[in-house]
């Protein structure tokens, strides 16, 4: 239980409790009963509008994930298109270098050949020259008896066929030379096939970058939207847990009646125990707005989740006082802890001392410190 306060506080708080149950008690029992209702039907109308919007809100994020996994899963399904039309241009490239290597080869050998050419050209050239030169002094020998006729015709026919060897030879020489031409025609043609690939692949991967920027950009928007609606539904949250935080207000007559239980029980003066009620937490209506994890010392959670699994109810979801941070010079800056528990605010391991006590008292199994009768009853033992 919270640090007692003052008895000046509580003695005050007790005076004027019992006063209101003894002198107006009967006055305003109608009206206190009506406004008690009144108050939990409003906590109850504006939880419920709480979590209807917070439920809202969570489908519209779990709508934008799901969005968000399938642009991700295009954008994977991008990243791979890419990388394969990055490979096939690289690819395409490595034919390009190899058709170029080859069409320079061609090129070299279409060079010697035509050096070939040109080369028997002028064998030929200058043969049918030396021919026609020396075709006068041939006549002329014959006439004049230098030579014979048989000797002219054989050195004719030596003539002729060296001529058409000769021009045999020049004409292969051309057609290699034709052929490696046609060859080098057709490489430069793969050549320009590849590069006109090249480009087309080379569009298709800007296209896809392209692409891939737009699902980008549009991830980077769903997560700015999910980023708004989470704060918004953590705001929504923070003030769904003030609210549940509050607790059921209780009216005056059943914090008479747990009062007076208790204190048939324990022996302890009923307006007694209601002004220690109204100082710890407002006649329960306000149990703390914390959770264990952040407002509570460490060593106390195993209890406190000892206390909740035993009662059946969610830890991460029960209500603990808040931390007061209030200590500049701490490290954290608050320098203490809450972690309080119920009406009476009992620390986990103080409420554990008393919590046999309580059930042997009361009879009943187990004892719940959320509980009005319980906690009061284990406030009784505490102060008897």
């Amino acid at each position: 239980m919270k640090n007692e306060r003052g008895k000046i506080g509580i003695i005050t708080w007790t005076m004027l409790i019992a006063a209101s149950v003894c002198f107006f008690y009967p006055l305003y029992s109608y009206v206190l009963v009506a406004d008690a209702a009144n108050s939990k039907q409003d906590l109850k109308n504006k939880i419920e509008a709480l979590r209807s919007q917070i439920e809202k809100y969570q489908q519209e994020i779990d709508g934008k994930n799901q969005k968000e996994e399938s642009v991700t899963n295009n954008i994977e399904i991008l990243n791979a298109d890419i990388k394969k039309i990055e490979l096939q241009v690289q690819e395409t490239e490595l034919v390009i270098g190899q058709l170029s290597g080859e069409i320079a080869a061609k090129q070299s050998e279409v060079n010697d050949m035509q050096k070939k050419v040109d080369d028997r050209k002028k064998v030929l050239s200058k043969f049918l020259q030396d021919i026609y030169e020396r075709g006068g002094n041939i006549t002329t020998g014959i006439v004049f008896g230098n030579q014979s006729f048989s000797e002219y015709f054989f050195q004719a026919e030596s003539l002729e066929s060296f001529e058409g060897q000769t021009k045999e030879v020049l004409d292969q020489l051309v057609y290699l030379r034709d052929n490696l031409k046609r060859q080098k025609d057709e490489l430069m043609k793969k050549r320009q096939e590849a590069e006109d690939m090249r480009y087309i692949q080379m569009d298709q991967e800007n296209s896809l970058r392209q692409e891939k920027e737009m699902k980008d950009l549009l991830v980077a928007k769903i997560q700015d939207e999910k980023a708004a609606l989470t704060q918004g539904m953590e705001k929504l949250q923070s003030e769904l847990n003030v609210l549940q935080s509050l607790g059921n207000p209780i009216s005056l007559e059943e914090a008479v009646k747990a009062a007076k239980y208790a204190s048939g029980l324990t022996k302890v003066a009923p307006e007694f125990l209601l002004g220690v009620l109204r100082v710890e937490s407002g006649l329960g209506t306000n149990v703390g707005g914390g959770r264990y994890k952040t407002d509570m010392n460490p060593a106390q959670w195993d209890t406190f989740k000892k206390i909740c699994s035993e009662l059946g109810i969610d830890p991460e979801k029960t209500p603990v006082s808040r931390r007061a941070c209030y200590n500049r010079d701490s490290k954290d800056g608050c320098g203490g802890w809450g972690g309080a528990m119920g009406p009476a605010q009992f620390m986990p391991s103080t409420w554990m001392g008393y919590k046999s006590k309580v059930e042997k008292t009361t009879g009943e199994i187990p004892a719940n410190p959320w509980d009005t009768k319980d906690s009061l009853v284990a406030m009784g033992l505490k102060l008897g």
